[in-house]
């Protein structure tokens, strides 16, 4: 009786086991990770990502401009220089990041690390540090809001900015050539 009962259970979860198998085939979650479905998943994570910066303005009591990019930015203090970057052009900025979080954590500065000089659209500084000087004139300072996909993506810097995180960054324009 007891071999019965084995034979029967046995057989019931090798079928079983099979039926899965198939199953876990056709399953999205184990199935090929492709083109369609990264790009699917990466506009899951921008509206997430737009409602969390909406929000976090809204806590803070800011108003921002915003691109088409999804950057945000808000001129703190304006100096009316008439000296725009355009690409190509050399730019030395101050700044401060942080990550947009409660405690607005910071991560770098250039007390401590220096000034940032670049090329517009000619160096390996984020997407969005490109995008918003062109924006502000010399001696214009301003925070800055990066979403992940303009800032430093999906794997973050490897140090101190974690994969897929939002970028805070308070900027002033010190020189353009």
């Amino acid at each position: 009786m007891f071999r019965l009962i084995f034979i029967v259970f046995f057989s019931i979860s090798l079928l079983s086991c099979e039926n899965n198998k198939e199953k876990f085939q056709d399953n999205d979650l184990l199935g090929v990770f492709d083109k369609e479905s990264s790009i699917k998943m990466n506009k899951s994570w921008l509206v997430d990502e737009v409602f969390k910066i909406d929000q976090y303005c809204l806590r803070q009591g800011w108003e921002m401009l915003s691109s088409e990019s999804g950057l945000r930015y808000k001129i703190i203090n304006k100096s009316n220089s008439g000296i725009k970057a355009k690409e190509g052009s050399e730019v030395i900025i101050a700044y401060d990041i942080r990550l947009m979080d409660s405690f607005q954590t910071k991560c770098y500065n250039s007390d401590s690390s220096g000034l940032a000089k670049f090329k517009v659209e000619h160096s390996t500084i984020e997407t969005g540090i490109h995008e918003v000087v062109t924006y502000l004139e010399k001696n214009d300072s301003a925070l800055v809001i990066l979403p992940h996909h303009i800032a430093h993506g999906i794997s973050g810097d490897s140090k101190l900015i974690p994969p897929l995180s939002t970028v805070l960054y308070f900027i002033k324009i010190i020189d353009v050539e």
